[in-house]
C-alpha cells in the first residue's frame, strides 16, 4: 500500500484600491512517500524454519502517526516534522516542503496584481443659466491596471500601504449630443422699433435667440487613473470575516473627442406663446435684393411679420444653417481627484477560495477643459473651463471579487467595479473670441464714422455695438465667468479578470 498527502494553501486579502487587490499566498505540496507497511522478515536458514513450523513472529501491522508542531520552525512552515510508530519502534520523519496554510490574510508580505476590464460609462454636464446640456452616452473603455501592496507589522498592529495605476482606451464609437435647444440658447441681439423715426430705439420688439443641436461620434479617447492608500489591515475580525479601513488619494482623468459632427443652428427672431407651455419662434431673415450689391437686415414689425420688399431676389435665414464637422468638433479633458475613505471586507469561503468587497467614499475636486471650435476662423483654442472645489463633488466606488488559487502563490480574480462621480455648483468660464467681436465692432464704427458719427453716438443707438461693449466690460480679458453654473455626472460599470501573485 502507498500513501500520498496533498493540500492546497490559499491566502488572500483585499487591497485598498481600484481595482481590488487581494493578498494571497498558497502552497501545493506532497507528503513524503513511504514504503509498504509489510514487515521485512529476517532471513533464516531453511533448516531452522523447518524446526519452527508454528510461526511466532507478528503477522499483523500496526501504525500510528502523531503530528507535533515545531515551535522553532521557519515562518510559514509550522509543521516541520512528525513521528511515526511502526511495530513499536519510533521513527522521525522530516517534512520536505512547506506545510499547509489557510487563506487567512493576516500575514505580511508583498503582493502584485494586474488585470484587464471592460467598462461601460457615460458622462454629462449641464449649464443651469444657459440651459445647455452635453452628454457622451454608451462609452466603452478597455482598461489595463496594475497595483501593488505591502503588509507589515508596526508593533502589534498590522498595516498595509498600496498604490495602483489604470490606463484605458476608448473602444468603438459612442454618440455625443450637444443640446442647446431643449432648455438652452444664447442671446444674439435685441430688436427695437424706432416709432418716431428719429434714429433711436423706442420700444423693444424682442430678442434674437440662438439655438443649436449637434450630434457626433466619439472615439479615440483615453483614461488615466492613479491611487495610493494606507490601511489598518484586518482591524476587525469575526469568524471568517475580516474588515480593513483605509484612507487614500484617488485621481481619474479622461479625454473625449468628437468627430463627424452634424449640427443645426437657428437664430430665432419673433416668438409667440401658445396654449400651456407651447412656444413657436420664427428664424431671423436677411433679404438680399437687386443685383446683390446691397443687403438689408429686415426687422419684424409689432405683429411678428417680416417686411420683405417685393424686389428681393434671395432670402437667407441669417444665423440658421446646418453644418458638418468631419474632424474634431469637441474635445474635453476632465479630471476628478481628491481624498477618500474606504472599507474592505474579506470573507473566507474555504482554503481555496475567498470573496472580498470594497466600499469607497471620496471627495474629489473637478476640472473640465473644453474645446468647441464654433468660430468664424475654425480655430481650436480653449473654449470653456469648468471647476468644482473641495466639497462640490463626491464619489462612490463599489467593488467585489472572487479569488481562487491557481498554484502555490498565483491566484485568479474575477469581479466587477462600479463608480459614480457627481459635481454640483461648479464655476464656468467661457473664453470668447475677441477677434470676432472686435471685428464686428470696428466694422460698425467705421460705418458710423463714414456717416459723420462718433463712437459715442454709435453706442447711443446701435444695440450690437452696445452688446459688444457690455461683453468686454463684464468679461475681463474676454473671459466670462459664472458661479454655481455647472452640474456634472460620470458613472461606469466594469467587469474584470486579473492575476495576483504574492512574494
Amino acid at each position: 500500500m502507498t500513501g500520498k498527502y496533498s493540500r492546497v494553501i490559499l491566502s488572500c486579502s483585499l487591497v485598498a484600491m481600484l481595482p481590488v487587490m487581494a493578498h494571497a499566498a498558497g502552497t501545493y505540496y506532497n507528503g513524503r512517500g513511504y514504503s509498504s507497511p509489510q514487515r521485512n522478515y529476517a532471513t533464516t536458514p531453511y533448516a531452522a524454519r523447518q524446526q519452527n513450523t508454528s510461526y511466532t513472529q507478528d503477522t499483523t501491522y500496526t501504525r500510528t502517526r502523531t503530528v507535533t508542531p515545531n515551535a522553532n520552525a521557519a515562518v510559514g512552515q509550522p509543521y516541520q516534522n512528525y513521528t511515526r510508530v511502526v511495530g513499536g519502534q519510533t521513527q522521525n520523519v522530516y517534512a520536505t516542503s512547506a506545510s499547509p496554510q489557510t487563506t487567512n490574510t493576516s500575514g505580511t508580505g508583498f503582493v502584485l496584481n494586474a488585470g484587464i476590464s471592460h467598462e461601460f460609462a457615460s458622462w454629462a454636464f449641464d449649464m443651469k443659466e444657459a440651459g445647455s446640456k452635453l452628454h457622451y452616452d454608451n462609452l466603452h473603455w478597455n482598461v489595463f491596471d496594475v497595483s501593488a501592496a505591502y503588509k507589515f507589522n508596526a508593533g502589534n498592529t498590522l498595516m498595509r500601504i498600496d498604490a495602483g495605476l489604470r490606463y484605458g482606451l476608448q473602444f468603438g464609437d459612442s454618440p455625443m449630443i450637444d443640446d442647446d435647444t431643449t432648455n438652452g440658447g444664447y442671446i444674439v441681439t435685441e430688436w427695437w422699433n424706432d416709432t418716431d423715426s428719429d434714429g433711436t430705439p423706442d420700444s423693444l420688439i424682442g430678442s434674437q435667440v440662438g439655438h443649436s443641436l449637434s450630434v457626433g461620434t466619439s472615439n479615440g479617447g483615453n483614461m488615466l487613473g492613479l491611487n495610493a492608500g494606507f490601511a489598518l489591515a484586518d482591524l476587525i475580525t469575526a469568524g471568517a470575516v475580516r474588515i480593513t479601513p483605509s484612507v487614500g488619494f484617488r485621481y481619474l482623468k479622461y479625454k473625449l473627442e468628437t468627430k463627424n459632427d452634424f449640427g443645426l443652428t437657428i437664430d430665432t427672431g419673433y416668438c409667440s406663446a401658445g396654449a400651456g407651455n407651447e412656444t413657436q419662434c420664427e428664424p431671423i431673415v436677411v433679404a438680399i435684393y437687386g443685383d446683390g450689391a446691397q443687403s438689408v437686415l429686415w426687422e419684424p414689425n409689432e405683429n411678428g411679420l417680416w417686411n420683405i420688399p417685393s424686389g428681393a431676389t434671395q432670402i437667407d435665414t441669417g444665423g440658421t444653417y446646418a453644418f458638418k464637422l468631419p474632424d474634431i468638433s469637441h474635445s474635453y479633458e476632465t479630471t476628478w481627484m481628491g481624498p477618500y475613505l474606504a472599507m474592505d471586507l474579506d470573507y473566507q469561503i474555504n482554503n481555496y477560495n475567498l470573496m472580498n468587497a470594497r466600499f469607497e467614499l471620496g471627495l474629489p475636486m473637478y476640472t473640465s477643459t473644453g474645446d468647441q471650435p464654433y468660430r468664424s476662423d475654425w480655430q481650436h483654442p480653449k473654449s470653456v473651463e469648468d471647476k468644482g472645489g473641495f466639497g462640490d463633488a463626491w464619489h462612490i466606488g463599489l467593488e467585489m471579487n472572487y479569488m481562487t488559487a491557481l498554484s502555490e502563490s498565483v491566484f485568479l480574480s474575477l469581479g466587477f467595479n462600479f463608480d459614480y462621480y457627481t459635481m454640483s455648483g461648479g464655476d464656468a468660464s467661457t473664453y470668447l473670441n475677441s477677434d470676432y467681436y472686435m471685428g464686428i465692432y470696428n466694422a460698425l464704427l467705421a460705418y458710423y464714422q463714414a456717416n459723420g458719427k462718433t463712437e459715442a453716438q454709435m453706442l447711443e443707438v446701435d444695440a450690437t455695438a452696445q452688446h459688444i461693449k457690455q461683453l468686454q466690460s463684464e468679461c475681463p480679458g474676454w473671459v466670462c465667468k459664472v458661479d454655481n453654473e455647472i452640474e456634472s455626472i460620470y458613472k461606469s460599470l466594469g467587469v474584470r479578470i486579473g492575476i495576483q501573485a504574492k512574494f
